[in-house]
């Protein structure tokens, strides 16, 4: 009643119907996933972020909570099943004001493809981020993109970063400002896959229809970098914490 279950010879889904994401991804009964996947819109306020922070969070965008109106399985074929779901995003005891539409496509041979038709309410809305967010188990520390790299590159902070193919670690891939704070973001990236030293892991690339995302991943959570003073005081989680946006703002 809760659970869409899709597998094959090697790997397994297990879709939750209650949130319209993944609960679980495994290959080779080998857990991808040590969280739910979540929709997300904050980022860690940057120090460019000190004026637009204080709105962000009055209006609780670090504290948004999601509700599924509606998850089932649309179409079931030999080659491609297909699980459709209303959403709405909002702060607790507030209209919510983000409405999705999305389509989930497992084609045989070709892993997943998010379809998402998404309307904004609210007007004039500066959304830090708009994507997914989720944990990876604590071996998975390799990191491979082809974007704009090896340093961080936003939409407005791009021009020192050069497009193409990079690999580094999690644990490298993170800038330790005094003050913590969003970074190491990678926007017009193609594909990006963070894997452990067996080779497996997740791999997430663009569409015809999203020619390019942004991603990031740490040992860090937005919600620590957001809670914590200085540098020297961040505990590094032993999970993978991995951003993918449609889009995130920029920084300037």
């Amino acid at each position: 009643d809760t659970s869409v279950i899709i597998s094959g010879t090697n790997f397994e889904y297990i879709f939750s119907t209650l949130n319209a994401t993944f609960s679980s991804i495994k290959k080779n009964s080998n857990e991808l996933l040590q969280r739910p996947m979540e929709y997300n819109i904050w980022r860690a306020p940057t120090d460019n972020d000190r004026n637009i922070k204080n709105q962000w969070v009055n209006q609780y965008y670090n504290n948004m909570r999601l509700h599924c109106r509606d998850c089932s399985v649309a179409e079931n074929t030999e080659n491609a099943i297909t699980v459709t779901a209303t959403l709405v995003m909002g702060a607790p005891a507030r209209e919510a004001f983000i409405f999705m539409d999305v389509r989930y496509i497992f084609a045989r041979g070709e892993g997943v493809k998010v379809d998402m038709d998404v309307h904004v309410t609210k007007e004039n809305a500066f959304l830090p981020r708009f994507g997914v967010k989720f944990k990876m188990p604590a071996d998975c520390e390799e990191l491979a993109y082809f974007g704009r790299g090896p340093v961080e590159s936003y939409i407005d902070k791009k021009h020192a970063s050069r497009i193409g193919r990079y690999k580094t670690t999690v644990t490298e891939h993170f800038e330790h400002y005094v003050r913590p704070q969003e970074n190491m973001a990678h926007i017009e990236t193609r594909w990006v896959e963070v894997y452990n030293a067996a080779g497996h892991g997740l791999l997430a690339t663009n569409t015809e229809e999203c020619k390019s995302f942004s991603f990031n991943c740490s040992h860090f959570t937005a919600r620590q970098l957001t809670a914590t003073e200085h540098d020297y005081e961040l505990v590094p989680l032993e999970e993978t914490v991995v951003h993918i946006d449609y889009r995130h703002s920029g920084i300037g």
